[in-house]
């Protein structure tokens, strides 16, 4: 194996991605007549409220700060001393909270004292046994329900807490006390839940046999008492979770489809994908993958303000170590219990979680304040090692907040001999401890391998382009950094490979299926298989891939070839 030499900072930079200028956030402000006023029903204050040194009183609300309600107007006026808070709302933005003061009046009167009432609220007020319903006690606005008892009026029962968990139908009344005073009384009605068992699920597919050349495709549906629930239903082919519900496929081959809906498992349908004749061309997809399944797409949230702009490479090795993982599965195998597998649950923003939760893990236990690099993040998530991150200059890329290792307990032992692991890092040539050997993710950087460090031209570097995409794929499949820009110059991005097409004739790579965090803009974002052209810039000679994507063009700057669970191995 050659040894692939490439100096972290000064050559392979970093992968980041969109920048944004901060913005500075006007707020309104509020402005008063007077800070006191007599407590006598008659004084009152004026308010204003200007915005960027407007007068905008008349289409702005005046709020009490404690409860939020708006007043009546721009004036306020009590019977009662004590210290008022207010905040203006114009539009979206708020002030901040101004006081006035309203204190005695000698003259008037205090109001008689009166009996504070105790409100008791129940949510939800109606359930199904076995299920449970939350007490509300207030006492004048203000919660005290950790403070109060609630009973159940029949026997005067107590509560233990403030829920109450049914266990017979019927309608049950309660109470609370508090101090000395007694809640009103609330009713929840119990029903008793009447199950019925689910019917069966059916799957029936638009053609059972289709030619296997990228184009040709059967179409799923799945149905459940007449009604059609193909979106509510997940399908399988060949074991692999399908992308929607259209079957494509470049592979020559019998597959097993079925659907699952909850605990409805439907009928098995045989998809036949015969070979067509030879076109001279030969497409390539990583283990498990098809041009309709097996692939992941995790996007970025919005438009890159979750904290997430910088974040391609995270979403790169979310998407390949899903993979791997959907591999070590394949091949019977339990995922250790500190593994995070699967789509995503955790949510940032109202846009919903991630296409998969891994994205959440390098969310939440990375400072992404910089870019990162694939090859990194893939060896921290199993093992808890950098593969020579940890020699970066300090706030010159993303670094884990937390140790990582997720497969640790299992990788040297079960995992790491049954993978390819023949690539090598030598960040430093002649420094100890900078020879890194024995890896299963690197990096091929152009400028040594194919690009204006090599005395290759042209074709020729399309040629050791493409047969290093072949080896990558040999053992698994690959990363890409490509940059925008042809000078390779401006921010690189990090995108996923998971095909490529060859000509057998010439052994060039013609084609190339990739999915990207940036391809949309705006939300809902959907997983993308993006099919690229590959050629040589001209210009530059660089590797140039052209598609109809946000981007239309952008140039290979490094491939990261990552081994896969079994593959490449004798």
């Amino acid at each position: 194996m050659k040894k692939i030499l490439f100096v972290i900072l000064a050559i392979a930079g970093l992968v980041a991605c969109d920048s944004k200028e901060p913005s500075v956030e006007l707020k309104p402000q509020l402005l008063v007549d007077k800070a006191e006023i007599i407590a006598n029903g008659e004084d009152f204050v004026t308010f204003l409220v200007k915005f960027d040194g407007k007068d905008v009183t008349a289409d702005a609300t005046i709020h009490y700060a404690d409860s939020h309600e708006a007043l009546e107007g721009n004036t306020f006026k009590t019977k009662y001393a004590g210290e008022y808070e207010f905040y203006a709302q114009y539009g979206s933005a708020k002030s901040e909270v101004l006081q006035v003061y309203a204190k005695e009046d000698n003259d008037t009167p205090g109001p008689e004292p009166q009996e504070k009432e105790l409100k008791l609220s129940v949510e939800p007020d109606t359930i199904y046994v076995d299920e449970s319903a939350t007490f509300k006690v207030e006492l004048e606005g203000n919660d005290v329900t950790s403070e109060a008892t609630i009973y159940l009026k029949e026997g005067d029962v107590a509560l233990e807490g403030a829920t109450y968990t049914a266990t017979a139908e019927g309608v049950y009344a309660f109470y609370a006390k508090y101090e000395d005073a007694t809640s009103n009384t609330v009713e929840l009605n119990v029903r008793m839940k009447i199950v019925e068992e689910e019917k069966p699920i059916k799957i029936t597919a638009t053609e059972t046999t289709i030619k296997a050349n990228g184009v040709d495709s059967t179409k799923f549906t799945v149905t459940q008492d007449g009604a059609n629930v193909t979106d509510k239903s997940t399908i399988y082919v060949n074991e692999s979770i399908l992308n929607g519900n259209r079957f494509i496929t470049t592979t020559p081959g019998t597959y097993i489809v079925y659907a699952v809906k909850g605990e409805q498992r439907s009928n098995e349908l045989t998809i036949t994908a015969e070979e067509v004749s030879s076109t001279g061309k030969t497409i390539v997809f990583a283990e498990g993958v098809t041009l309709s399944s097996g692939w992941y797409d995790v996007n970025k949230k919005g438009q890159g303000d979750n904290g997430d702009m910088n974040m391609c490479w995270a979403a790169t090795s979310s998407n390949m170590i899903q993979w791997f993982q959907d591999r070590y599965k394949a091949a019977g195998k339990t995922l250790p219990a500190e593994a995070t597998d699967g789509p995503g649950v955790t949510s940032y923003t109202n846009y919903g979680p991630y296409e998969l939760e891994l994205m959440n893990v390098f969310h939440s236990e990375w400072d992404n304040s910089r870019g990162g690099h694939m090859q990194e993040a893939i060896p921290w998530y199993f093992e808890g090692k950098l593969n020579g991150g940890e020699f970066a200059s300090a706030g010159s890329q993303a670094v884990p907040k937390t140790a990582g290792g997720y497969w640790k307990s299992i990788w040297d032992s079960e995992v790491y001999p049954n993978i390819y692991h023949g690539y090598e890092n030598v960040i430093v040539p002649g420094v100890a401890g900078l020879d890194l050997k024995d890896l299963y993710i690197t990096i091929f950087n152009n400028y040594y391998l194919w690009g204006n460090g090599t005395d290759l031209l042209g074709a020729e570097r399309l040629a050791k382009f493409s047969e290093l995409i072949v080896e990558s794929f040999k053992y698994g499949l690959a990363g890409l950094t490509v940059n925008l820009g042809a000078n390779l110059n401006a921010i690189s991005h990090a995108v996923t490979l998971w095909g490529y097409e060859i000509d057998n004739s010439t052994g060039l790579v013609t084609r190339l299926w990739i999915t990207d965090s940036d391809d949309l803009m705006s939300e809902p974002k959907t997983p993308l298989l993006n099919e690229y052209s590959v050629s040589i810039d001209e210009g530059k000679a660089n590797i140039k891939l052209t598609g109809n994507t946000r981007y239309g063009a952008c140039y290979v700057v490094s491939i990261h070839p990552f081994a896969g669970y079994g593959i490449g191995i004798d």
